[in-house]
């Protein structure tokens, strides 16, 4: 890719999120990311000729931008502080959050041009929680006996469940609603080692 075509896709993803915060997602076309970007829309078919492709770039630039902070949230805070940051993130971005159900609602059909990309994404968050979570065992942060994965499974089904639920409910109160959640969870996984401990005996 030359300098010049790296430049125009570079200005493209760019008004792609303008265009994605300033409208709603079956709203957003070629013409309006065009408009944003200041190219004629020959160019943007020319640098994203599948639109699919264009929409991977858009949440790929979009969510690595916080990547590094979520890094070192996890790794000194643990995988509950960084599911309750990335909440955090999108209660300031709601137009990410929007964005990102809706392609992963298309994305689950297997069919979907894009299919495999938002897969292997979702996979590879789902293992990075659970590995953030194997090293707060490890470290005392959470209960030994915790089963990494099955609490993973309950925290990104808390996490994708609330925000649903704050994007069709005004009364949604997010982040409480998360700690709450979370300590009655903690009771369970706590529960759960005793009573493993218990059948031992």
């Amino acid at each position: 890719m030359s300098a010049t075509e790296a430049d125009l896709r570079d200005r493209i993803v760019s008004a792609g999120i303008f265009a994605y915060r300033a409208a709603d997602f079956h709203e957003v076309d070629a013409d309006a990311v065009s408009l944003h970007a200041d190219v004629t829309v020959e160019d943007f078919r020319r640098a994203y000729p599948v639109w699919e492709l264009f929409i991977i770039a858009v949440i790929d630039r979009w969510s690595s931008a916080q990547q590094a902070a979520f890094r070192h949230i996890a790794e000194q805070e643990g995988a509950v502080a960084l599911v309750r940051a990335r909440l955090e993130t999108g209660l300031a971005d709601p137009a990410l959050v929007r964005l990102r159900l809706a392609l992963l609602s298309a994305a689950s059909n297997p069919t979907h041009a894009a299919a495999g990309w938002f897969r292997r994404q979702y996979a590879l968050t789902f293992e990075d929680l659970t590995l953030a979570l194997v090293r707060d065992v490890v470290l005392g942060r959470e209960s030994r006996g915790v089963a990494p994965r099955l609490v993973a499974e309950q925290l990104l089904a808390l996490y994708e469940g609330l925000q649903m639920q704050s994007l069709l409910r005004d009364d949604v109160d997010l982040l409480p609603g998360f700690d709450r959640a979370v300590a009655r969870m903690r009771v369970g996984w706590r529960s759960a080692l005793t009573d493993e401990v218990t059948a031992l005996r």
